[in-house]
């Protein structure tokens, strides 16, 4: 009885062994990846790098950078969203792809062509490209700044609008505002309150109001506009002199602390 019992056992055994593996369904097999993002066509942005009148009053010549390196990194570069307004031309340029969203796959760029075109005349109008606008200047057109837009830069360095451009690269309140004490287009002086309003606008209550200001002295540094120097809490020149002789004792000598 107990031989009989141990071969039933042992047959179990086998049978359980021998039996297949549940077979896997279609959902359970692994998916290459990248196939869905390279089985579908979408739209990116492709950034214009240069803008040119054409013969037709009507319309511009852009150059934009297409992504590049396989066949199906690029195609259609056109112009979506045209709007005219307020003597201003805003416009989409934008390009499709399949292998955008696949790291890797289009390391670089091409240059391709795309017309802009308007009903009427575009008469020298600002022309706004992927939110960035372009001006006519000569024979083409030239990407405004991004400091000062389309408008010409000063050419006067102590123009408020250079300050403000200096005092926004500071590590100071964004309500703060240079007040300069001396300025001879090379060199500059000026205070600036690290935060004007520090209990806000309306003061918050049990705030005291305590607003530190120091000084600060800088070098006209071309295109980048101002470079600090140094800053300072005391009196006079002291602090800048020991970081730049050259600076102009004119400008600060007399100056009490800020």
């Amino acid at each position: 009885m107990r031989r009989l019992a141990t071969a039933l056992l042992c047959l179990a055994a086998l049978v359980s062994c021998a039996r297949p593996g549940a077979t896997p369904t279609s959902g359970d097999a692994p998916t290459p990846a990248g196939t869905a993002a390279e089985n579908r066509w979408a739209t990116y942005q492709a950034d214009v790098t240069a803008v040119r009148p054409s013969d037709d009053p009507r319309s511009l010549l852009l150059t934009v950078a297409l992504l590049a390196d396989a066949d199906r990194c690029s195609r259609n570069p056109r112009v979506t969203y045209l709007v005219e307004e307020n003597n201003r031309i805003y416009a989409n340029v934008v390009q499709d792809s399949r292998l955008s969203a696949v790291v890797g796959a289009c390391p670089t760029h091409t240059p391709g062509a795309v017309t802009l075109t308007v009903p009427g005349p575009i008469a020298g109008r600002v022309v706004v490209l992927n939110q960035e606008p372009w001006k006519p200047e000569g024979d083409e057109y030239r990407r405004c700044d991004a400091t000062f837009g389309c408008d010409p830069m000063p050419t006067d360095h102590c123009d408020p609008a250079w300050i403000s451009v200096a005092v926004r690269g500071m590590d100071v309140s964004r309500h703060s505002v240079g007040s300069p004490e001396g300025c001879d287009g090379r060199w500059l002086v000026m205070t600036v309150p690290f935060d004007p309003v520090p209990c806000g606008a309306e003061a918050r209550p049990g705030c005291a109001a305590s607003v530190t200001v120091r000084r600060y002295f800088l070098r006209w540094a071309g295109e980048r506009g101002w470079a600090t120097i140094a800053g300072s809490t005391e009196a006079g020149c002291g602090r800048v002199h020991s970081a730049e002789p050259a600076f102009p004792s004119k400008l600060c000598a007399d100056l009490p602390r800020p």
